[in-house]
């Protein structure tokens, strides 16, 4: 089972005007309307301040933005062991980022996943550090 602990959210941000209520421990990030978060849907994170999604906000509202910290992340994989390195895929799930991979990475993985669509706890470590 997932856990999470103390994090830094990003206060006043809102979902763009579709909404992200589907999207809960989903990567996001800024928008290029301000104030505003969307999901990544790509790779690559393209110097966008990039974060966890923690509640289902419907259009316009307020969004928790987890910068930094213990949070939920839903994965894309089953390949994911304890201590890999988190990166994103185009659907703005958390996958194993490899060394071989060119887009950043959110942090590092406190647990393993077992398939597709886990829930599994991530050490959220803000800037876009590579490898």
């Amino acid at each position: 089972m997932a856990y999470d602990h103390a994090l830094l959210t990003l206060p006043g941000l809102r979902a763009n005007s579709t909404g992200l209520a589907t999207s809960q421990y989903l990567v996001g990030k800024l928008a290029s309307t301000a104030g505003q978060v969307v999901l990544n849907g790509t790779s690559a994170f393209a110097g966008n301040v990039v974060g966890l999604i923690m509640n289902k906000p419907g259009a316009n509202e307020e969004v928790e933005f987890a910068v930094a910290g213990v949070a939920k992340i839903v994965v894309a994989t089953s390949t994911i062991a304890i201590g890999d390195v988190i990166g994103c895929n185009t659907t703005s799930k958390g996958t194993d980022g490899s060394t071989t991979d060119n887009g950043s990475r959110l942090g590092k993985a406190l647990q393993a996943s077992a398939a597709a669509n886990d829930i599994i706890s991530v050490l959220l470590i803000p800037g876009g550090w590579r490898y």
